[in-house]
Order: structure tokens, then C-alpha cells, then sequence
């Protein structure tokens, strides 16, 4: 699995910028296409199309376009399979502690899960432009701004304390703070994830699509929620790509079968 495209140059931007669409953007855009239209088959009833929205439409196309630049499958799949997975654990959490409920009461509703494959990638991207505009010093907010957002969202998850989940959630975060190895690129991935979340979580809210304990529109630690979720997704692909890449070369001793004596 290539590394992170993180610690670029400008010129090195604008080049990606030139180079950014090709064969694969179409390509990406029929599977992209073809997994909205499955989405709003199955679940049609949720979706009003005669009144067209339009902060959904532009926040869809909007991420659509980011994804389908520079795609790169031994990079994607990995982080919308994490994303994926992720997703839905960060979903039954929320809605089976009650943090917030969606206007179709599902804990959670699984028309909401293909959203985070999407949204992870468009913030992989995204992050990559980040990491170019932020300053040298952003480094060394790496760690303090990530544990700040733990106790910002513990605060946050105070009336579901007494719950294992929020326990088992609470742990998570810790250990994410706890194994920043490359602080820029979580700085990218929590300000670019954060920076889409605002879009994100305020057109649910707004459109009561989905409601916090809180009633705020949004709360301002959801949003930040995502830039977070980005950098534990990322964690979850480093540990997968290093065990990965230390399993391959056993693999074939593995399975190699044993001449036979003479």
C-alpha cells in the first residue's frame, strides 16, 4: 500500500491539480452513480425529489468532484472499507446511547452508512490540499488538539456515561491520541474532516433529518467529530497496512510444500 501523499509542495499541488482527472474519474464516477441510485431505490420514501434541496445537491456534487480526482484503488478501497465499518460503529453508538436520534428512529439507519465511505475519501483528498497550506507550527497541534476533542466529546457524551459503549468509544479516542506517529497528517485529516463536517452537519440538523440530545444546529463537536473520525480511520489503515505488509512474506513458507526426501 503506497504512503500517505502528505508534505507536498505548492508546485507539487498545482501539478496534482493538472493531473488530477482521467480514465479513473469516470470510472469512479459510474461506481459513485451507481451507489446513489441504489440508495435512493431502497429508501425513496426518505428522499423528496420533487423539491429539490439545494445545500444536498451542492454538498453531493461537491464531494462527488473530490472523489473522482486522483483516485488511486490501493488507496481507496482500504479507507472506504474502514470508513464503511467505522461508520456503522460510530452510528449504533450514537443512537443506541440516544447522543442523537434520526427522524426514522433506526439505531442505527443503514441508509446513513454508505455516507461515511464517501465522506472518508472526500476528506482523504481534501487533506492532501490541506496539508500544503498549513503552517510548520500546525505540527505540534497534533496531539493537544486531538486530546482536546476527547474531553470536548466526553463532555459532550455525558448523559450516556454510564453506558459501555461510550465507554468502549471513550477508550478508542484515547488510543488514537496516544499513537500520533505523523502529527501533520492528522492535522490535515481533522481540519479538512472538520472544515466538511460543518456542511454536513448542518444540513441534517437544519432539515431535522437528525437530531442531537443538545437541539443545537449543529453542535459545533459534531462537526470537529469528523475531522476526528478521519484520524481514527487512518489509524485503523496504518495498523491494517503494517500487519499486512508483515504477513506477506510469510505467507508463502506458509503454504510452500516440503520436497520430498530421496
Amino acid at each position: 500500500m503506497p504512503e500517505p501523499r502528505y508534505g507536498g509542495s505548492v508546485l507539487g499541488v498545482r501539478a496534482l491539480l493538472r493531473t488530477g482527472y482521467d480514465r479513473r474519474s469516470l470510472d469512479g464516477l459510474v461506481v459513485l452513480s451507481t451507489m446513489y441510485v441504489i440508495v435512493l431505490r431502497t429508501w425513496r420514501d426518505l428522499f423528496d425529489l420533487s423539491t429539490p434541496d439545494p445545500l444536498f445537491l451542492g454538498i453531493w456534487i461537491g464531494m462527488t468532484a473530490i472523489l473522482c480526482f486522483r483516485i488511486d484503488a490501493a488507496r481507496d478501497v482500504p479507507r472506504a472499507i474502514v470508513g464503511l465499518g467505522g461508520g456503522l460503529a460510530i452510528e449504533a453508538w450514537g443512537t443506541v446511547t440516544e447522543l442523537w436520534t434520526y427522524s426514522t428512529h433506526e439505531r442505527p439507519p443503514l441508509w446513513i452508512i454508505p455516507a461515511w465511505p464517501v465522506a472518508t475519501l472526500a476528506i482523504d483528498r481534501l487533506a492532501a490540499v490541506a496539508d500544503v497550506l498549513l503552517p510548520r507550527a500546525a505540527d505540534r497541534l497534533a496531539r493537544p488538539a486531538l486530546a482536546a476533542f476527547v474531553a470536548w466529546m466526553v463532555w459532550f457524551a455525558r448523559p450516556s456515561w454510564g453506558s459501555p459503549a461510550t465507554w468502549l468509544a471513550a477508550l478508542g479516542m484515547v488510543l488514537v491520541v496516544a499513537t500520533v506517529k505523523r502529527p501533520r497528517q492528522d492535522v490535515a485529516l481533522f481540519v479538512s474532516g472538520a472544515a466538511l463536517g460543518v456542511f454536513l452537519e448542518y444540513w441534517g440538523t437544519s432539515r431535522e433529518c437528525w437530531t442531537y440530545w443538545t437541539r443545537e444546529v449543529p453542535p459545533p463537536v459534531a462537526a470537529a467529530a469528523h475531522g476526528f473520525a478521519s484520524v481514527a480511520f487512518q489509524r485503523v489503515v496504518d495498523v491494517a497496512a503494517l500487519a499486512w505488509d508483515r504477513l506477506r512474506p510469510i505467507t508463502p513458507r506458509r503454504t510452500a510444500r516440503r520436497a520430498p526426501l530421496r
